[in-house]
Parts: C-alpha cells; sequence; structure tokens
C-alpha cells in the first residue's frame, strides 16, 4: 500500500445500487480512483485481479455476506495488510465484534454521512501507512539485531517480561520451548556462568530497586553447550509522570569480538611458534618485578639464551622442523621455570622467573630475588642442562636425535643496568660474548664487554665501505701434489687491509658479514677478483690452474647464481673449469632435491665442484652419494693427530678411502707436518693443502710460484 492518501486505489462493495453509487461518486469527488462491486464473489474477483489499498464492505449482501468476505481477503497473499472499513447498519455489538474477528480494520454505520465519508477513508489509509511503516520498522529492527546479534528487553510494570526474538536467538532458545516470556527470563539466568551469575543478579536487583543503570560483560551457556560472551546494559523506564515504572536493556552477543581482541592480544604479546611472550610484552611482565626488586633492596638477573649453530638445524631439517625443535625447548623451560627448579628460590613457581623468546632462537629469563652472582651461574648451568637433552625428530635422513647447546648472557641487576632495557642489552652482549669463547658456555656482563660489542658494530660500518673502497684482498694458498711438489690448484682466500687495524683474516670479519647481509656483495666481489686474476695470469703466460672460491650458503639459493658464473667466464674468457667452488656439507643439507639439481647444472656446465670440511656436518653416507661431486676436501680436524695412529688415523684413511671408492679427488687441507703429508701419500691422498707448503699468499708471490711450477715442502715458510 504504497499509493498517496488522495491517489488511493478503492474496491466499494455493496449490493445497493443508489448507495452504491452515491459513495462512489463522493469518493471520486474527493480524489480517490474508486471500483465497485455488487456482491462478495464479483468483489473478490477483483480484488484478485488488481491491487487494492483500501476496501469499503458492506455487511449484508446476498449470496457471500461480508464477514467471509472479509475472511477470504484476509487470507489472500494481497489481503493481508490492506485496510477494510465495514458498512454496515448494524448497530449490535456482536456483529461488530464478530466483523473484527473477520479482519475488519474499522466500520461507518448507515445512514452514511456523506460529508464524513472521505475523511474517514483517508484517515483509514494514514493508519494503514502508519501500520506498515511500523511494521517494516520493526522488520529492519529485527534485521539489525540479527546483524548485530543485539538481543531487546523489558521488565515493565503490570506487562513482565517481555524480549526480541534476537534475545531468543542469542540464548539459544526458542519462544515454542517456554510457557511465558517470564519463564525463559529465569531460564537465560541460569544459563549465565557459575563465576558471573552472582554479579549480573545483583546488578539487576540495583535497577529493580533503585532505578541504578549498569553496563557489564559476562558469559553464558547455550542448550547446546557453547559458552558465548555477551554485554548487557539496562537502564530505568520512566512514565509520562516521571516516576519508575520498569526497566529495558540490550544483550549484545560480542564472542567473536572477545575472541578477535583475544587473538590480536596473543599475536602482538605472544611469539606464534612458542607461546611464550614476546619482547614487547616481556617488557611489561619485567618492568614491575625490576621495581619491586628496586623498592625491595633485591637483586635479579637477566639471562639471554642463544642457541649455537641454530641455523645450521634449519638447513638440515627445514624450518618447520626448526620451529617444532624452538617449541620442543621452550616447552621445556617453561615446565622448569614451573618445577621451581631455579637454583633454589623460596618463591612460588609463577613468581621465579618470567620466560620470554626473543629473536629467531634466542630466549630470555628474568630471575628474581637473587642472592648472588653464584646463585645466577647456577641457574644457567641448570639452563644449559634443560637445552642439552636429546630431541628426537622424524626426519630422514637426517640423524633422528638432535642434542643442542646454548651460550648464556647474563647481566645482573642494578649493577649491570639500572633497567630492563639496559640489563637484556647487557645480557644479550654477555651471550654474544658467550659463542665467541666456545659456545656452550655461560658468560657475566662487564664493561670489556660493552667495548667489544661496539667494536663490532663500528667493525660492521667499515665493512660496509671496504666492499667498494677497495681494502679487500685475496691471497691464493697453493693445492699441491706432495709426490712431487707440483702445484695442481689454489684456493681463494679473502683478506681485509683495513686502513688503522692493518691486514684483518677472514675469522675477524666473514662473521659479520654474514649476519648483516654484506656477504652477497662481498661473495660477488670474490667472484669477480678469482676470475679476473685468472684471465690476467694466462695473458702474462703463467700456467692456470683451478682456482677455488668458497661459496657461502646464500648463493646455493641465489637464483642468478648461474647467470653470475656464466657471465664472468665469457667476459674474462675462461673456461667453467678453471673454477672450483667449494661448498660445505651442512651448506648443501637445506633442501636436497634442491641442491642435487643446482649442483648438476653446474657441473653440466663444466664448473668444478668440491665439498669443503667433509666429516663436520649432519651428511649421511647415501646422501654424500647423490650429490654430483668433483672434489672431496678432508677437514683438518681428521688430518691433526692422525700420523699418531689410533682412531684419528683409522678416522682419517676411511675418509680417504671413501673418497676414493667415489671417484673423487681428495684434498687433505691444514697439512702442516712432514708426518701428516707422509701418512696421507702412505694412503692414497697425494693432494695437500696446508702451512707445510704454504701460507696463503698475496698475487705477487703467489705469481712467482706459479711460475716456478712446484714446491719443496717448508720453501716458501722461509721465502714469504
Amino acid at each position: 500500500m504504497s499509493a498517496p492518501v488522495t491517489a488511493a486505489h478503492l474496491l466499494l462493495v455493496d449490493d445497493d445500487a443508489l448507495l452504491r453509487g452515491m459513495a462512489a461518486r463522493t469518493l471520486q469527488h474527493a480524489g480517490f480512483d474508486v471500483s465497485v462491486a455488487a456482491g462478495g464473489e464479483e468483489a473478490l474477483a477483483r480484488f484478485a485481479q488488481e491491487p487494492f489499498d483500501l476496501v469499503l464492505l458492506d455487511l449484508l449482501m446476498p449470496g457471500l455476506d461480508g464477514f467471509e468476505v472479509c475472511r477470504r481477503i484476509r487470507d489472500s497473499t494481497l489481503g493481508a495488510k490492506v485496510p477494510i472499513l465495514i458498512l454496515t447498519g448494524l448497530n449490535d455489538t456482536e456483529s461488530i465484534e464478530r466483523a473484527y474477528g473477520q479482519g475488519a480494520t474499522d466500520f461507518i454505520t448507515k445512514p452514511i454521512n456523506w460529508t464524513l465519508l472521505s475523511h474517514r477513508v483517508r484517515y483509514a489509509l494514514r493508519i494503514g501507512l502508519a501500520a506498515e511503516a511500523m511494521r517494516r520498522s520493526r522488520e529492519s529492527l529485527a534485521r539489525a539485531q540479527n546483524l548485530a546479534r543485539l538481543g531487546s528487553w523489558a521488565v515493565l510494570a503490570g506487562e513482565g517480561f517481555e524480549c526480541s526474538a534476537e534475545q531468543l536467538r542469542i540464548f539459544g532458545a526458542h519462544e515454542r520451548d517456554f510457557v511465558d516470556m517470564q519463564d525463559f527470563a529465569r531460564s537465560s539466568a541460569q544459563q549465565i556462568v557459575a563465576e558471573d551469575r552472582e554479579r549480573v543478579a545483583d546488578a539487576r536487583r540495583h535497577i529493580a530497586s533503585d532505578g541504578i543503570p549498569y553496563q557489564m560483560e559476562f558469559r553464558i551457556e547455550r542448550s547446546d553447550g557453547a559458552i558465548r560472551t555477551v554485554f548487557e546494559q539496562a537502564t530505568p523506564v520512566l512514565d509520562a509522570h516521571g516516576r519508575r515504572s520498569g526497566y529495558e536493556g540490550t544483550t549484545q552477543d560480542i564472542t567473536e569480538r572477545v575472541q578477535a581482541a583475544q587473538r590480536i592480544r596473543q599475536l602482538a604479546h605472544y611469539d606464534e611458534v612458542t607461546g611464550l611472550p614476546n619482547r614487547r610484552f616481556f617488557a611489561e611482565l619485567a618492568d614491575p618485578a625490576l621495581e619491586r626488586a628496586r623498592r625491595n633492596g633485591t637483586g635479579c638477573a637477566i639471562l639471554h639464551a642463544d642457541i649455537d649453530r641454530f641455523t645450521g638445524v634449519n638447513d638440515v631439517y627445514g624450518r618447520n622442523q626448526g620451529d617444532t625443535v624452538l617449541n620442543t625447548i621452550a616447552q621445556r623451560l617453561r615446565a622448569w621455570i614451573r618445577g621451581g627448579d631455579l637454583a633454589g628460590s623460596n618463591h612460588a613457581p609463577a613468581e621465579q622467573g618470567v620466560l620470554a623468546r626473543f629473536g629467531d632462537n634466542a630466549f630470555t629469563i628474568l630471575i628474581v630475588d637473587l642472592d648472588s652472582q653464584e646463585q645466577a651461574a647456577l641457574v644457567a648451568q641448570r639452563l644449559l642442562a634443560v637445552i642439552a637433552q636429546p630431541i628426537l625428530i622424524d626426519s630422514p635422513p637426517a640423524p633422528p636425535t638432535l642434542v643442542l647447546s646454548a651460550s648464556i648472557g647474563i647481566a645482573l641487576f642494578p649493577d649491570d643496568a639500572p633497567d630492563l632495557a639496559g640489563l637484556t642489552r647487557c645480557a644479550e652482549q654477555a651471550a654474544h660474548a658467550a659463542k665467541y669463547d666456545g659456545r656452550a658456555r655461560h658468560r657475566f656482563f662487564d664493561e670489556a664487554l660493552n667495548t667489544q660489542t661496539m667494536d663490532r658494530l663500528m667493525l660492521e660500518t667499515e665493512l660496509r665501505d671496504a666492499i667498494g673502497a677497495g681494502q679487500l684482498r685475496l691471497y691464493y694458498q697453493p693445492k699441491v701434489d706432495a709426490r712431487d711438489g707440483r702445484i695442481v690448484g689454489a684456493e681463494a682466500l679473502v683478506r681485509w687491509q683495513h686502513p688503522q687495524r692493518g691486514l684483518l683474516p677472514p675469522d675477524r670479519f666473514i662473521g659479520l658479514a654474514e649476519a648483516s647481509g654484506l656477504i652477497v656483495p662481498l661473495t660477488d666481489w670474490v667472484l669477480d677478483t678469482a676470475c679476473h686474476s685468472l684471465r690476467d695470469w694466462a695473458d702474462r703466460g703463467l700456467r692456470i690452474v683451478p682456482l677455488s672460491v668458497n661459496l657461502p650458503m646464500s648463493s646455493m639459493a641465489d637464483a642468478r647464481l648461474l647467470d653470475q658464473l656464466d657471465e664472468l667466464t665469457q667476459r674474462y674468457l675462461l673456461r667453467p673449469e678453471s673454477l672450483m667452488l667449494e661448498v660445505t656439507e651442512t651448506m648443501l643439507m637445506q633442501d636436497v632435491a634442491s641442491v642435487v639439481s643446482l649442483l648438476d647444472r653446474l657441473r653440466t656446465r663444466g664448473y668444478g665442484l668440491s665439498l669443503d670440511d667433509f666429516g663436520t656436518g649432519y651428511s649421511s653416507l647415501s646422501y654424500l652419494k647423490r650429490l654430483p661431486m668433483d672434489e672431496l676436501k678432508i677437514d683438518r680436524m681428521f688430518i691433526t693427530d692422525a700420523a699418531r695412529g689410533g682412531r684419528d688415523g683409522a678416522l682419517a684413511a676411511a675418509v680417504i678411502t671413501l673418497g676414493s671408492e667415489l671417484g673423487l679427488q681428495l684434498v687433505a687441507e691444514g697439512v702442516e707436518t712432514a708426518e701428516q703429508s707422509a701418512f696421507l701419500l702412505g694412503r692414497g691422498c697425494h693432494v695437500q693443502q696446508g702451512f707445510l707448503f704454504s701460507r696463503p699468499l698475496p698475487p705477487a708471490a703467489f705469481e712467482e710460484l706459479l711460475g716456478m711450477g712446484s714446491i719443496r715442502r717448508g720453501q716458501l715458510q722461509a721465502t714469504f
């Protein structure tokens, strides 16, 4: 019924032709569009064919009377909401009540007051429009409440409890399940979880007796067992005289909002892998503990545990297994703290320490109320023992058992720093120092460490400039056939000619380069310089021997490696076999399939491949068999005491035999004595590299050696 009141389409039904005609003309004169019907059957037929905004219906007609017509119109789809005005000369109450029972909206008595007829019709139309608007408003409100999961309810004097359909849905209820709404009110009160029930009941008692409004969150248990969180607010209702006549409120299901807030808090404050507090939340937890220690004059300590060589774990087992290992360590540390095993502390476990994950592979613990430095050292030793417990991993072909260690730094409050930020920084510096000292140990902070840390930071900055400032140098150490002294190859080793610190060996800056990402441009420089040297030697008529270059782990994951090598060999007019690319076995185990594919492509293009530091990583013999290698370098750890026989000699001999059976050229590195060289020669390892023959040499000295073609043992010890 959307037409304006003055343009409304009316159906006039009356068997009296005179009355029908007069009423039609009166209404048409008032601006209405009027259709007429002389009886009930005709009226129903007309109503079914076209929509009407209002029906004027005589009650007493032959055939179908007005009562039946009214009922049928109301039962039809189009007639449910159309206003129906009854025209009746009956003045008995029973007939009027019956007409209302059949769905009549109002009635007009006969004889009709023609002056008021049009006004009565307009009023009925306006009432109908208002009722329709109210219905739509209620439906819109119900939809909005459903979308917002917001129910409404009221407790009014003389009417009791009433609520919206959404209020029922929030509690998982249906109106049919209750005798009346008061029954639902009692049931829903019992659905409030026990921990919140008294608090809610108290607030409702106060608004009922004293008119005190309230807002609160509480939890309910629905009939299906689901726990939901709701937000309820209520306010008093005042009558026309300003007196309280009850109260009303809304209840909103905010479960998803609460869960989202909890998830955001979890992401913001906790580590996703281990579930431990992160650095930010650790500060929130630790600051109050430090403040209590400051007031009470007691000691605290920050222990920073950095897991040793964890990058290798990720490389061998993969990132997912690495995360599993970290989580295992975290849960062990958490259980250790909760178990109260913190160097004899008298506090409850929850008060003893705060554990958090810092960085990729580090954990930090705040220990409160320490009596002495010795007690902190004891805690560190127990922490090392917890971390060193074997971890089982099902990830063949990698070893099934992993034993880790940690480097732990300790900073004491208030001696080392007055606040958490300073303590954390000091503990991290001490952990780095413990790592440099050999790992698997703890170290206390002192000012000398701070100086060392600043020195490392300065060195990193200077290294960044050194790569582009021409401060790097490439030295060369020959590989010698120990049978006759012939030079059969060489290894390119980088040095840094620091303007103030002098010539720095690689162990002073390679670790910094890897940690800072400078290893990529540094490796680019080494490859370019090595190729330039090979071209220069060839142009000067010197004998060319394969030149080994160490590739870092980042190069194996660098998609441009093949193109980079091809571009260098083409630019310097070199054959690919003049380069021997050295990689370590630990580097190769990150992704076996991808590594083997890359090595196959490198070897197909002619580049030599050398497996460095064999035996120091995690590889198995079956894994070694899959690698397309040309050369196997025997690590110095197998060489040092090999000449003395025993287990060292047996291991060295086994490695030599293994390499020979696999058809690999063997190179023993770190050969320093004639006894070591003789042992290796006696077991078939002819190519040797080490101080016995030559230290790494600067370009001019190595070129002189190339010109000689061979070298006698110990010759260069005196010459260079």
